[in-house]
């Protein structure tokens, strides 16, 4: 694989991973891995 085709794959898959996140980050649903941190579930009734 020449150097130039290298790049250009490596771009590729980089800007489908920042799409990726970028949707993810902006879909109104808060992620947080600290269980304090999670939002707080409705209560049963």
């Amino acid at each position: 694989m020449k150097k130039s085709n290298l790049k250009t794959s490596v771009l590729r898959v980089v800007q489908k991973v920042i799409g990726l996140e970028v949707e993810r980050n902006n879909s109104g649903n808060s992620f947080c891995i600290g269980i304090l941190h999670q939002p707080k579930r409705p209560k049963r009734k």
